[in-house]
Parts: C-alpha cells; sequence; structure tokens
C-alpha cells in the first residue's frame, strides 16, 4: 500500500513542469485514429439525448464491458448521469454527416429531427445504418478531470460488414488494410505491382485494365472504340455537340469522326438534332447541332450500366469493400484537383 502510494504522488520533476499547451496537447492527441460513435440515451422526461464521442473503448470481455468519456459541460451530462441504459453506435463510413450533426452543441430534439431509430433497452434510441450497435446497462462512472467517464456491461449487440468511419488529425477517413493478399505472378518483377511503384504507371496500368474490359463489352455490341465512347458520354448527359464529343475522345487520346456518328445514326441508336437558323451553322461541327440517344440507344446504356456495375462487384470482391470506397475516394479527389483543366465535363 505505501509503495503504491508513493509510485501515485507526483514526483517533484511533474510539480515543477511548466503547464501544457492545451491546443498543441489536443493536436497530439489527434495524431492517434480513433473510430468515431455516437452515444444515446433517453429522460426521464421522454426526451432523447445523443453525442459523438472517439472516446470509446472496450475494457472486458469477461463481463462485457465498454467505457466513454462526456464532457462536463455537455448539455446531455445530466441525461447521462442519470441513465440507466445507453446506446454506442460504431458508424458506417458514410455516417460523417450524422456524426457531425450529433457533434454539435444544439438540443437533443434538434439532433434527432428526422432521424430514423427505435428503442432500445431503457429506451435508449437506436439508429439505423452504422456498422455495430452496442446496448449498454450504466454500470459506474467515474471522474476523469473535465469530463466523466461512463462505464457499461454490454448486454446486447448487433453488427454488419459496411466499413467503419474513422477519425485522424480533425478529419474522418476510411480504413484500409495494408496487407499484401494478392501475389504477384510466379516470374513477376515485383517493382510492376508494388507500392513504389511510380503513381503515373499504376493509373496507366489500372486504366488500360479497364479499358480491356470495356473493349470486351463493345465487341459484344457490335461497336468500335470510338462508338462504345459516344454512346456512353449520352448516357451519361444527352444533347452533347459534335465539338464536346471530339474533346472528350480526344482526353483518351482518340478521335471522333463523322463516320462514327453516322454509323450510330445509321443504327438508329441515335439522332441528330440541329436548332440553328442560320445556314453558316450547320453541320457536324455547329455548336448547334445536338445528338441524342434513341429508345434502342438508351437500351444500350441500361445493359452497358449493368455490365460495369458486374465489373465494380468483382473488383470489390478482390480488393475488399474499405479498399474500394478509399480508391473510389481518392479517385474522386484527384479529378477534383484536375477537372478545371477539361473544358467538357463527362456528367
Amino acid at each position: 500500500m505505501i509503495e503504491n502510494a508513493k509510485r501515485n504522488e507526483p514526483n517533484q520533476q511533474s510539480r515543477t513542469a511548466p503547464p501544457l499547451d492545451i491546443t498543441a496537447f489536443r493536436q497530439a492527441l489527434g495524431t492517434f485514429t480513433t473510430g468515431v460513435t455516437i452515444v444515446t440515451a433517453r429522460g426521464k422526461d421522454g426526451s432523447p439525448v445523443g453525442v459523438t464521442a472517439n472516446s470509446f473503448n472496450s475494457v472486458s470481455l469477461d463481463p462485457p464491458m465498454v467505457l466513454w468519456s462526456l464532457a462536463r459541460k455537455s448539455q446531455s451530462l445530466p441525461v447521462f448521469e442519470e441513465a440507466s441504459h445507453w446506446a454506442v453506435h460504431i458508424l458506417a463510413h458514410d455516417q460523417g454527416e450524422l456524426s457531425a450533426r450529433f457533434a454539435r452543441s444544439t438540443s437533443g430534439a434538434e439532433k434527432f429531427d428526422g432521424v430514423i431509430c427505435e428503442d432500445g433497452h431503457g429506451a435508449a434510441p437506436l439508429l439505423s445504418g452504422c456498422t455495430t450497435r452496442l446496448e449498454c446497462r450504466t454500470a459506474n462512472i467515474f471522474d476523469g478531470g473535465d469530463h466523466i467517464i461512463l462505464l457499461g456491461e454490454v448486454i446486447k449487440f448487433e453488427q454488419c460488414d459496411t466499413p467503419p468511419l474513422v477519425f485522424q488529425s480533425g478529419n474522418y477517413a476510411i480504413a484500409t488494410s495494408t496487407a499484401q493478399t494478392i501475389q504477384p505472378p510466379p516470374g513477376e518483377d515485383p517493382r510492376n505491382v508494388s507500392e513504389t511503384s511510380s503513381l503515373g504507371y499504376l493509373l496507366a496500368s489500372a486504366y488500360l485494365h479497364f479499358y480491356a474490359k470495356m473493349r470486351e463489352q463493345a465487341s459484344s455490341m457490335e461497336l468500335n472504340d470510338i462508338e462504345h465512347l459516344i454512346v456512353n458520354a449520352l448516357g451519361a448527359r444527352e444533347g452533347r455537340t459534335y465539338r464536346e464529343l471530339s474533346t472528350l475522345a480526344a482526353y483518351s487520346g482518340r478521335s471522333v469522326g463523322p463516320e462514327s456518328i453516322d454509323d450510330l445514326a445509321a443504327r438508329a441508336l441515335i439522332r441528330i438534332e440541329d436548332d440553328t437558323v442560320e445556314e453558316a451553322d450547320t453541320g457536324l461541327n455547329g455548336d448547334h447541332t445536338r445528338i441524342y440517344l434513341t429508345q434502342e440507344g438508351q437500351k444500350m446504356v441500361e445493359q452497358m450500366l449493368k455490365e460495369s456495375v458486374l465489373v465494380e462487384e468483382e473488383m470489390m470482391r478482390q480488393l475488399g469493400v474499405p479498399e474500394t470506397i478509399a480508391l473510389r475516394t481518392l479517385l474522386s479527389r484527384f479529378v477534383r484537383i484536375h477537372s478545371p483543366l477539361i473544358p467538357y465535363r463527362w456528367f
């Protein structure tokens, strides 16, 4: 007992050390990546409360126990201190907006406005769409400085395979695996398929892989590469001009000739409309000439979309759901950065 008392007693150095910079300390703690949770309960008056918390942690498996902390200045403090039960929701990757809503200093009624939920143990509100839900009985409450620490016994839980939302250095993120589960073919130079490979090479290789899939799709529909691109582009947005289609094709290293437009029109896949009144502006090169899909062309686009979904599902199966989501997120960010350089958009 005496040794424990001495060990817990602050030493002379800690008593004389200068106080920590709270802002810098917060930033240092932010480098620790955590999951994101929303903890909910219900007051004695029946009103729901909920807060976003990343202080959640597991404590014990037997008995099953978890803990989290709540700021003493929180409006929800009195309810959580008196609640017999509360529910922890480990948020899914697409619930960033929900997290932000429950992180605001607003009333419980405002936070739950329009949010679909059901009652759990102790009438604690249960949110939908989460990766995991834990229903807990309050086991104890401890002092934690400017926070209280709530310890709960888990009495029921539900989970799904949806990737969780994570929080790191003040931003939401997606957790992906760094494990190399797919090995290169025998004899393959590892530099061709490693994390150290050139980014340009990897992007080009990925494009060529999907381009090959597109060529298979085009061939099955009796379309050449450029005709396949035209139909795809019109499926994304109709009423394009010949000039716009030519510009989009140029970014993929191809060119649109009048013969491609004529062939698609002859097959009744597209129709050409000219709304000019000036004779000098007529013809495909004029910006007043618009190209649309026919009903048959729209059916072809629907088939293309179905096959594209199958390709994405196969990629998700091979890469993993979180990795596919992260890939889409990063590519979208890359395109947003560079899209101002492209005069015509796909959508």
